[in-house]
């Protein structure tokens, strides 16, 4: 080989590599690195400003908030403005919430956003879908086609209010929403008479397993309409009464979360949350789900 060929060569050589680590930085923030903040509930409420810091040493870049319900004069302990200070100094970026569902206060839920930078509210799961039994919590089925009706327009004219206010609706699915009812799939009735300019999807890739739902059909059927998704495992085998133990952090459970970030990437979705809805060591499972998307990613 003369030396113009060599140099030829190295360049081309360089060029490739170059190329190569800008395909896998493309990847690693496709979508970023981000966690629902319900993740680490506890930990907030006795160190905001440690935890949010030990998130970013984790490698987290965003955050979901949750609990924004109406007029908040203050969150997670703190005046909402001094709470926004605490969030840009931690590094994370906020830009979605998850909000409760009366689906009520959609002004004023709008105003405390905009203060803390959001551009996104998730309707985290609407009332129609929850109950109180015997003193607890507890998520209930559709009871008709009726029902579904009325909770699709109600969701249109809540997106139309919020993007009056100049934000993005979507809506979080649970397992709820997959049991039949009057014949057809309750989740697939209300995407189809929702208006998906303004109703946006945020997928829960654990509970669409925990409903025998494959995540990544999910994210490709409804491409273009999905804006984040939530990323937990699920294990069918973990003996427990509660739903919520058999949701892991990516990586425990028997979810294929390549083919999963594979869709995501296809469909484009911008958001990715890890979320882990009841753990012994929230930050830890934080950790080796992070680590885990991170691998196959090709990140680390």
């Amino acid at each position: 080989m003369n030396r113009r060929d060599f140099i030829a060569h190295t360049t081309a050589l360089a060029t490739g590599i170059m190329l190569a680590s800008q395909g896998a930085r493309a990847a690693c923030s496709a979508p970023p690195a981000g966690v629902q903040l319900y993740t680490v509930r506890d930990q907030l409420q006795k160190d905001l400003r440690g935890t949010l810091a030990k998130l970013h040493e984790i490698g987290i870049v965003e955050g979901e908030l949750y609990g924004l319900n109406g007029p908040e004069s203050s969150l997670l302990g703190l005046p909402i403005k001094e709470l926004k200070q605490a969030f840009d100094a931690s590094g994370l970026k906020i830009t979605m919430t998850h909000i409760g569902g009366a689906l009520t206060s959609s002004g004023a839920i709008a105003q405390t956003a905009r203060t803390l930078g959001i551009d996104t509210v998730i309707v985290a799961l609407p009332n129609e879908f929850a109950a109180q039994r015997d003193g607890r919590f507890t998520m209930v089925p559709a009871e008709s086609r009726a029902q579904l009706d009325q909770l699709a327009t109600r969701l249109n004219q809540v997106g139309r209010e919020y993007k009056s206010e100049g934000l993005t609706f979507g809506y979080h699915n649970h397992w709820v929403e997959f049991i039949e009812v009057e014949g057809v799939i309750p989740y697939d009735y209300l995407m189809s008479h929702t208006d998906a300019d303004l109703v946006k999807i945020e997928l829960d890739l654990g509970w669409l397993a925990y409903a025998k739902v494959d995540p990544a059909q999910y994210v490709k059927k409804y491409s273009g309409r999905v804006i984040s998704c939530h990323m937990k495992d699920y294990d069918p085998e973990i003996a427990s009464e509660v739903p919520q133990r058999k949701l892991l952090p990516p990586g425990s459970g028997r979810i294929d979360f390549a083919a999963a970030l594979a869709a995501m990437r296809t469909a484009k979705v911008g958001h990715g949350f890890i979320e882990i809805d009841v753990s012994d060591d929230a930050i830890a499972g934080v950790r080796a789900g992070h680590r885990h998307l991170q691998h196959l990613q090709g990140c680390v």
